[in-house]
């Protein structure tokens, strides 16, 4: 028996995109709350969905597939893991996941490059390790992370978009209601007279029963999101996730202060780094981590870790194609100090299609992947489908 490393030989990444016209008849029947469903996109409207595919290839032919975060274009993400990580990669210990991420942050970090689409690339690259590592082992990668805690993940739908009238709000949230879920987002953002008028409708519609979360995609400075935190309570929403811009700490604790409220964020925190600034500044009750942005599961679990430090729960965000979801699970199911997942429901044939077997979900939560490494199977075919770029 040999401790000789496994060595990677060969990277690949492939752009995946699926257009909102190609669901319609024509682009001018696409909706406007699909094109503009939250506060951020009213500079930058969404055209679609996208995802950046990494395959790993190590020597002995195994073939671990993670996946980068792919808006607003998923062929950034794929030429920064094809000519700025896979030179760093070739020859390198696939099973070193540490230190093979170590490898890769230290590679840009004193050139500012720590956030963003290059952390969004070494994501895909992890995570494509990690599924080699479950491959190899036989076994799925919760277990390599020393779970399960659970085998079935709670899950909220997301989002209630910005319709226009609060009555469509109101009747997409009994649609995720009728589909089973307990509880939903719904995006707000429009000013505290808006924002009430919708989330009125949409809690007179579901009842008492249901949870109602919150997003504002950073819409407010801290006034307004005091005023905007009063028609949350009025309404008996907690979750007030992003209220202010991400790294407005100060604000954030005094906004928690202010309000009382359950404070929400990080799906734009990369880093641990990221984490302990909102930690220790008082800015954040629940942490919002995407394993297809924050370094992949290597720095999750880190994440993970840290967050308990501060009794705070973990709830991942859940943008991306069936394969980040995945992976998003194995963590959920290793993770002691998970609350929720962001189960998101807009159209995504990326997230429902490409995979032979998804996640099934029933009784408000999804079913963790049992097969080995991140436990999907691709389907070939569709991903080949949507794919609009290989590197």
């Amino acid at each position: 028996m040999t401790n000789a490393p496994l060595r990677i030989a060969k990277i690949q990444a492939r752009a995946l995109s699926a257009g909102f016209d190609e669901l319609y008849d024509s682009p001018e029947q696409v909706p406007d709350w699909l094109r503009y469903p939250a506060a951020s996109h009213r500079v930058l409207p969404r055209h679609g969905q996208y995802a950046t595919l990494v395959e790993v290839h190590a020597e002995d032919g195994t073939v671990g597939i993670g996946e980068c975060y792919g808006l607003p274009s998923p062929q950034v993400t794929a030429t920064v893991v094809a000519t700025v990580l896979a030179p760093l990669l070739i020859g390198q210990d696939a099973l070193a996941t540490s230190a093979v991420w170590e490898r890769l942050y230290q590679g840009q970090a004193a050139g500012g490059h720590n956030r963003g689409f290059y952390l969004e690339a070494m994501a895909g690259v992890d995570l494509a390790l990690w599924d080699l590592r479950g491959k190899l082992a036989n076994t799925p990668v919760h277990r390599l992370l020393g779970g399960p805690l659970r085998d079935r993940i709670p899950c909220y739908a997301s989002p209630v978009a910005l319709h226009a009238d609060p009555q469509e709000s109101a009747r997409q949230a009994l649609d995720y209601v009728a589909d089973g879920f307990e509880a939903l987002k719904v995006k707000i953002g429009r000013g505290a007279r808006v924002d009430r008028a919708h989330l009125s409708a949409v809690r007179a519609a579901v009842g008492e029963d249901v949870e109602i979360l919150t997003d504002a995609n950073c819409a407010y400075d801290l006034d307004e999101a005091t005023r905007v935190g009063a028609v949350l309570a009025d309404l008996d929403i907690a979750w007030f996730e992003e209220p202010l811009q991400v790294d407005d700490l100060t604000n954030l604790a005094e906004l928690r202060r202010r309000t009382g409220l359950t404070i929400v964020n990080g799906e734009t925190h990369f880093t641990r780094f990221d984490l302990r600034d909102s930690l220790t500044a008082g800015a954040i009750d629940v942490f919002m981590p995407n394993v297809a942005r924050s370094g992949g599961i290597t720095e999750a679990m880190r994440l993970v870790a840290l967050a308990s430090a501060f009794h705070v729960d973990i709830a991942p965000h859940g943008v991306g194609s069936g394969v980040s979801l995945c992976a998003a699970l194995q963590l959920c199911a290793a993770t002691p100090n998970l609350r929720t997942y962001e189960y998101n429901r807009l159209p995504n044939p990326i997230r429902e299609r490409i995979l032979l077997d998804p996640p099934q979900f029933r009784g408000g939560a999804l079913t963790v992947p049992q097969g080995p490494g991140l436990g999907f199977r691709l389907d070939e075919d569709i991903v080949d489908r949507y794919t609009v770029a290989k590197y």
